[in-house]
């Protein structure tokens, strides 16, 4: 086959299709890095550069040539825009605009207006030759170490194409004017060989640096991953799920166990971990093959010198080269456990402080209020053993019977703090059971206070005892009605249903009351007083404990005991200066609860 032009041409558009597939294969498996749809398409400008090219020798499409020598500049200012993106270099996208529009306005001012085919081939080398150097400055420049020979070697094959660009140059130059494509000489018939052998190198050498520079990433992530796995202080390990064999231990796990890592590795995690509770490993192995993850279990270890530890462990699995794995962290908490043993200790210490001053001041109470009342008993029975002129003898004996009274009284009271209380129980209306109580203590309120409710009707169903509860809500309203004082102020009083997950812990009693229903009803007494500082909330349901001058300190504790009595809990929250919230929950009536239970009373 005779190497004519138009032949070397054709060959080409053939060589820039080829390049063009490579790159966009290239493209497609590794588009997350910048420059590489530059490539792209700078190889697709220089197939088409060729294509129209070739088709100057076909009259009825010999038009199209005329976009060829743009095309091939433009992509070459492609290729050197995806150079710059890929390795990180800034541009002045203005500069190249410029550049290419006065490349092509040459070349077609000496087309179409001064038909000069010298200046031609100048301005169209010339226009190539710059961009392919600058391409090579900027990757002889590249200080990628990891993929500096792949740059090195791009950046070579777009020198020798540059140089051989100006060569070109300067023999037309020194050749003078030529008449037609027909007077090219070798050098510049090179011109269209040069590039079917540069174009494959550069092409190899943009995959070769895409490669190196994937390689090099790939490199710095396992490093960076490396050094995450050793920077934490928690035990990571790495661990092979089919066999349970030990892969990889960081920093952490070595300081923890005291162990090294030729002494681990390769090993069994059972054997290297030594798990106090053999069936705990297995359980934990099971659970990771089934689920795949776990969080926060605690298992007990042994370290190398024999020593207990407790160990958190949250485990993953993953792929390593198709492989399943399990990466586990593995966090110290024996101290954190031993601290909070010493605070647990201290709690427990501190409540028998406060329980056995609460008796204390319980016993020393009820002492007291029976020393009087035995008192007053036995001052009458004096009286009465030796009357004197004029004593009345029913009068005093009335007197040492409500001395009597008080005193028993005072019993039945502390029976229903304690919760021994024996009334009978019968499904209720809670929201009636409020309105009959609101209602009867309607004349005790005073004309300073305004009180609203929020009933729900119908209301909540509770098992219980209505002079209770209504004795509770009594109570409740006492206490907020004392702690507006004098001062105007307002009682909201309201009902309605939780889940038993939302009752709240803190200032909860009693203190190791657990939930047992489902759902519960809340009953909330809130006054706009004072509020009660945070020292005095814990003591506020300790008998004979008052903060009034008025009282026996025996309201809020007979509250608590009723509602214990019903299986219920009272919370409570305040702010000093901002007033007071006491909330009762009672356990909601079970729907076969309820329908096995007769009508209550009204």
């Amino acid at each position: 086959m005779k190497l004519d032009l138009p032949t070397l041409v054709l060959i080409l558009s053939l060589v820039g299709i080829t390049q063009v597939i490579a790159i966009f294969i290239q493209y497609k498996v590794n588009n997350t890095y910048q420059g590489l749809g530059w490539w792209l398409l700078g190889s697709l400008a220089m197939a088409l550069g060729f294509m129209t090219l070739s088709l100057a020798v076909v009259d009825a499409v010999a038009a199209v040539s005329v976009v060829s020598i743009p095309l091939l500049i433009l992509g070459r200012i492609c290729l050197f825009v995806g150079t710059s993106r890929f390795l990180g270099e800034r541009l002045h996208r203005g500069l190249l605009f410029l550049a290419f529009f006065v490349f092509s306005g040459v070349y077609y001012y000496f087309l179409f207006f001064n038909d000069n085919i010298s200046v031609r081939t100048i301005s169209a080398s010339a226009g190539i030759a710059v961009f392919s150097l600058l391409n090579a400055r900027i990757l002889f420049r590249s200080r990628r170490r990891r993929f500096s020979a792949a740059s090195l070697f791009t950046g070579t094959v777009f020198l020798f194409s540059g140089l051989q660009l100006v060569f070109v140059i300067i023999f037309t130059i020194i050749s003078g004017p030529m008449q037609s494509y027909r007077d090219y000489a070798l050098p510049q018939i090179m011109t269209f060989i040069v590039p079917t052998i540069t174009s494959i190198l550069w092409t190899f050498g943009f995959i070769l640096m895409v490669n190196q520079r994937l390689v090099s990433d790939n490199q710095d992530e396992k490093e960076n991953l490396r050094r995450m796995f050793n920077a934490g202080p928690d035990a990571a390990l790495l661990i092979r799920m089919e066999d349970g064999v030990l892969v990889d231990a960081n920093e952490g796990y070595l300081r923890m166990t005291g162990q090294t890592r030729g002494e681990i590795l390769g090993r069994s995690f059972q054997e290297v971990c030594r798990w106090l509770c053999p069936s705990e490993h297995r359980a934990f192995m099971v659970t990771m093959k089934e689920h795949e993850i776990c969080e926060n279990l605690e298992f007990v270890f042994q370290g190398k010198d024999g020593t207990e530890f407790i160990g958190m462990i949250s485990a993953r699995t993953l792929l390593m080269q198709g492989v399943p794995h399990i990466i586990s962290v593995t966090r110290d908490f024996t101290e954190r456990r031993k601290v909070e043993r010493d605070k647990a200790e201290l709690e427990a210490k501190y409540q028998k402080l406060q329980k056995a001053e609460s008796l204390g001041r319980m016993a020393g109470a009820i002492a007291h209020h029976f020393n009087n009342q035995m008192h007053s008993v036995m001052a009458n029975l004096e009286i009465l053993g030796h009357p004197a002129r004029g004593t009345d003898p029913d009068r005093v004996l009335a007197r040492a019977r409500q001395a009597t009274e008080r005193a028993s009284e005072m019993s039945r009271l502390m029976l229903v703090y304690l919760g021994q209380t024996s009334l009978e129980k019968d499904p209720l209306d809670l929201s009636e059971q409020g309105r009959k109580a609101l209602a009867a203590y309607a004349e005790q309120v005073p004309g300073t206070v305004a009180v609203t409710e929020a009933f729900p009707c119908p209301g909540p169903r509770v098992l219980a005892n209505g002079d209770q509860i209504r004795q509770v809500l009594f109570n409740l309203m006492n206490n907020a009605i004392e702690a507006l004082g004098q001062a105007p102020g307002t009682v909201q009083v309201r009902i309605r249903t939780l889940p038993a997950p939302e009752i709240p812990v803190e200032h909860r009693l009693p203190i190791n009351w657990q939930p047992q229903a489902q759902d519960y009803a809340w009953l909330e007494v809130e006054d706009s007083g004072s509020g009660i500082p945070e020292a005095e909330l814990e003591k506020l349901f300790d008998p004979f404990y008052t903060t009034k001058f008025t009282g026996r300190g025996l309201g809020l504790p007979v509250v608590l005991g009723l509602v214990q009595a019903h299986g219920g809990a009272v919370t409570l929250t305040s702010q000093e200066g901002g007033g007071s919230v006491f909330r009762v929950h009672l356990p909601l009536m079970s729907p076969d609860h309820e329908a096995g239970a007769g009508p209550g009373p009204a």
